[in-house]
């Protein structure tokens, strides 16, 4: 980070408007850090040297945080929570900063000694980090030290630094070290035990730590700024220190327990994936210790594929990757043999109406397949698709092992039993089947077999990619402006292609898709996407003048879709749409649809712009003010389209 210099009065930060906030943050992590800052979390806020500001941030830990300006005027933050940059912590003490300007509330200078400064300078941020901020809007630069120096020359210097100190000068520093911050003492004392052969009682803590962790579910609420999402670093980290002490069997046993804790609270917690995100944070440490451990070989596979059966929450899906990995052959072959063992203990359900059909065997099947092609088994792999395909409904299993065996007429024996099989009650499967016949079929090279299979597709699930796919082949045989009349013209009527007079294309010898009785003629949502995709604006017009306004939702319409591929043609009423979607947003009166709305009014206003309408553009935007004078979060977000800093008062 670059930070430029900035008068005693740090005249940076005044210009700030909401929208730079949004744009350097995020407005998921505006919101969070805005939340932080009302509920009195920054402490201690002063100003730097640099022109920057220094503040500890509270919350589930205590975080040294310094923010910035970069070289373009931009906010720039580092922080030594797990996340490191421009996190919730930056933005909770840069509007902190300007809560106190705004109130005329003095901010001191920062020591040169400042313990927060010494620890952005010399954290070591290397490696991967989970963070409660996972899953913000864009992505992070590249990692610096708080005065500009890379993390890895900080490092570099601190070596320097300590190959300098006797042996007495290293320990006392590691006593004062010790005695400033408890979690170096706690480390320190960790190692000793360890070093003596008792890991006990560091097991024995983090499995408390564990079950504290893991008692309570993650929730936010993002509209009120509000949330609890655990911290499982410390326990990565204890992961770590019994690892590299030797203890990987002891890590082990401490994963069987994450797993099953972080499983149930990951299934109670509602905070779109946060918890799970900590959780998943612990996993490479435990493959790891999986690698070492004094299993043998097959033992840490059947580890491994016993956590990734177990998981329903995308947890462990470092233990597949471990699984995707080469290990010994011997490995493989045992693994192979207790799979096989154990397929036929797994039932698999029955029945149209059964919604799991063997879901559990299914998998266990795929790992057996996967097995046997690690032991070098190959011919056992396609009997064992065969007996499965009918027990489970896996036919598309079977075919792609045919096929990638180029045995392409069994392959097709398969796909059409199981069709036949599977179209009533599991369409999803006859959907996937008739995919892998048209792939044999362009294997083959029948063109005209492949279009008339893509068009059936179209019929069945009207989109642009359908739309798409068919021409690509169509235009092969030459067919294509009679496929694309008769495929618009069902659009426009109902009427099937083949049953007009003219259609180029032949029998797919599969069940035809029927007109569904539920579908409503004209598809209008499907005309203006094609009409879209074709670049015909006055038809997108023609088919979105025809919806009823009041159900574009139902209809499936994408109205930002629309104003943009007409604001050139008819710019007058691509405004008009943004300005519509953006009202029907601010009537929700949530803070996350205002922002939401600001990229349509902020679209729309570069239109009015290019027009030279500014004074109609500002117009509409103090009717929108008097309309929701109330609304404080919308009246910061209009301010920030109109350029007006944070820590100014409208008047």
């Amino acid at each position: 980070m670059n930070w430029r210099g900035a008068s005693p009065h740090m005249s940076q930060f005044e210009d700030l408007t909401w929208d730079d906030l949004h744009a350097w943050a995020g407005s998921r992590i505006v919101f969070r850090g805005r939340s932080y800052q009302e509920q009195g979390y920054v402490s201690d806020l002063a100003r730097t040297e640099d022109g920057a500001l220094v503040a500890w941030v509270g919350g589930s830990n205590r975080y040294a945080t310094k923010v910035g300006m970069d070289a373009d005027g931009k906010p720039d933050s580092i922080c030594t929570c797990p996340y490191a940059i421009n996190c919730k912590h930056g933005v909770a003490v840069l509007l902190e900063y300007l809560e106190r300007l705004k109130h005329g509330r003095r901010v001191p200078q920062a020591g040169a000694g400042d313990k927060r400064l010494g620890l952005l300078a010399g954290e070591d941020r290397g490696g991967d980090v989970a963070h409660n901020d996972v899953g913000r809007d864009d992505s992070a630069p590249t990692r610096k030290a708080a005065d500009g120096i890379d993390a890895g020359q900080a490092a570099e210097d601190l070596d320097a630094f300590l190959r300098g100190k006797t042996k007495a000068q290293l320990m006392g520093l590691i006593r004062e070290l010790a005695g400033q911050y408890p979690e170096i003492a706690q480390a320190l004392a960790d190692r000793c035990r360890m070093a003596g052969g008792d890991a006990k009682t560091l097991l024995t803590r983090l499995r408390q730590e564990i079950r504290a962790v893991g008692a309570e579910p993650g929730w936010q609420n993002y509209w009120r700024g509000e949330g609890h999402t655990p911290d499982y670093s410390g326990i990565r980290k204890k992961l770590e220190v019994l690892l590299k002490g030797g203890y990987a069997d002891e890590v082990l046993t401490a994963g069987e327990e994450l797993l099953t804790t972080g499983t149930r609270q990951v299934e109670e917690s509602q905070d779109q994936g946060e918890t799970a995100a900590e959780i998943i944070g612990c996993m490479p440490v435990i493959v790891k210790a999986l690698d070492s451990s004094s299993l043998d070989g097959a033992d840490r596979l059947s580890w491994a594929l016993d956590a990734v059966l177990a998981d329903d929450y995308g947890i462990c899906e470092a233990f597949a990757e471990y699984l995707r990995q080469p290990h010994p052959q011997a490995s493989w072959q045992a693994l192979a043999d207790r799979l096989l063992a154990r397929l036929p203990d797994v039932k698999s359900f029955k029945g149209a109406d059964a919604f799991d059909r063997g879901y559990a065997r299914d998998r266990l099947g795929d790992w057996a397949v996967h097995a046997l092609e690690g032991a070098g088994r190959e011919d056992e792999i396609i009997p064992l698709c065969e007996a499965e395909a009918t027990k489970t409904g896996s036919y598309q299993r079977l075919v792609g092992q045919l096929v990638t065996a180029g045995r392409y007429e069994e392959a097709e024996r398969w796909i059409r039993k199981g069709y036949e099989a599977t179209k009533e009650p599991w369409p999803g499967i006859a959907a996937g089947l008739r995919d892998q016949l048209r792939e044999i079929r362009a294997l083959e090279e029948n063109w005209p077999a492949v279009a008339a299979m893509q068009a059936e597709e179209f019929v069945r699930r009207p989109s642009r990619k359908a739309f798409t796919d068919c021409r690509e082949v169509a235009e092969r045989i030459k067919a294509w402006p009679t496929v694309r009349e008769r495929l618009l013209d069902y659009l426009e009527t109902g009427v099937l292609p083949w049953e007009r007079e003219v259609w180029p294309l032949p029998e797919t010898h599969l069940d035809e898709p029927a007109a569904d009785p539920n579908d409503c003629f004209p598809m209008a949502a499907d005309l203006i996407g094609i009409a879209i995709l074709e670049e015909r604006p006055d038809e997108v017009l023609r088919w979105y003048d025809r919806l009823p306004q009041q159900s574009l939702g139902w209809y499936r319409v994408n109205e930002d879709e629309i104003a943009t591929a007409v604001q050139d043609h008819a710019p007058d009423r691509a405004v008009a749409i943004w300005q519509s979607k953006a009202e029907r947003l601010i009537a929700r009166v949530q803070p996350s649809a205002y922002q939401e709305a600001a990229t349509y009014l902020r679209k729309a206003g570069r239109v009015m712009a290019r027009r030279k309408e500014t004074e109609q553009w500002h117009g509409y935007l103090r009717e929108l003010r008097q309309t929701h004078a109330r609304k404080r979060r919308l009246m910061e977000i209009l301010d920030g389209l109109e350029g007006v800093p944070i820590v100014k008062k409208r008047h």
